[in-house]
């Protein structure tokens, strides 16, 4: 009998939303982040983050090109 362990690198794509309210009357901000799925590809994760700005940002009546609503970007077009 062979018994053979390893280690192998899993890369996994969370797709997260961050929101961050308006100060209040005291001048402090609530913002918070939660988690919205885990996907092993990031095309899906991609997909998936921008329907979800989108729906959200249609259902809020924000015109196109808010401020208010911050698209995902894919991977490979970040600017870092």
């Amino acid at each position: 009998m062979v018994v053979q362990y390893q280690v192998r690198p899993i890369t996994r794509y969370v797709v997260t939303r961050y929101e961050k309210q308006p100060p209040n009357e005291h001048g402090l901000c609530a913002s918070g982040c939660s988690t919205r799925g885990e996907y092993d590809n990031a095309n899906v994760a991609f997909e998936v983050a921008y329907a979800l700005c989108k729906s959200e940002h249609d259902a809020s009546g924000d015109e196109v090109g808010s401020m208010n609503f911050i698209y995902p970007e894919r991977l490979g077009d970040r600017a870092d």
